[in-house]
């Protein structure tokens, strides 16, 4: 029970860091993009938190953002043919990014990118294009090696390039950072 409430309390306070860090990105923009982006800071803190205690992304989070991305499309844009576009082009990083992992599974022996980050990418991909899952890729890879190269400190231990890393705990707020901050990349 104290386990539960301790990741409610720490997704609450990541909630509440990325609202207080897209306020300034936000205000002035309709109102559905501020119900929008706050909907995204629950959610992937909700992922942020959950992948860091578990290495795991569960789906319903992942729902969660693709459900945004269509509402925002429904009510912001209404372009058929974008959302076409976007769907198909998460879909098809999705596929590349599986294909990749396989690849690196065989020649590496061991698993590279999970399949909720893959998913995470490809739900991202509708949410703010190609070019904005580019951005928040090197965001959340910049984070992830900062946050590795902390850890292998603190702990003594050399850094080393089989370490697993909670990639979603950096993925998902990027995800809200290129959102709010780089509308111009999608």
């Amino acid at each position: 029970m104290k386990l539960l409430r301790a990741r409610r309390r720490s997704t609450a306070a990541v909630a509440f860091a990325l609202a207080v860090g897209t306020v300034p990105a936000v205000i002035g923009n309709p109102a559905f993009f501020v119900a929008s982006t706050l909907a995204l800071c629950f959610l992937v803190a909700a992922i942020a938190v959950h992948d860091l205690a578990s290495l795991l992304i569960p789906d319903r989070y992942t729902v969660g953002i693709l459900a945004v991305g269509l509402a925002d499309w429904w009510f912001e844009a209404g372009d058929f043919a974008g959302l076409v576009w976007r769907i198909g082009s998460g879909g098809a990083l999705m596929l590349l990014l599986c294909m990749f992992d396989i690849a690196y599974g065989r020649l590496r022996g061991r698993d590279g990118i999970g399949f909720g980050d893959i998913k995470l990418i490809g739900v991202s991909a509708v949410l703010v294009g190609l070019a904005g899952v580019g951005a928040q890729i090197v965001l959340a890879s910049v984070a992830a090696l900062i946050f590795s190269v902390i850890r292998a400190v603190r702990l003594r231990r050399p850094l080393r390039a089989a370490a697993r890393v909670p990639f979603g705990t950096f993925l998902a707020p990027a995800l809200v950072i290129v959102w709010a901050w780089l509308p111009a990349a999608w």
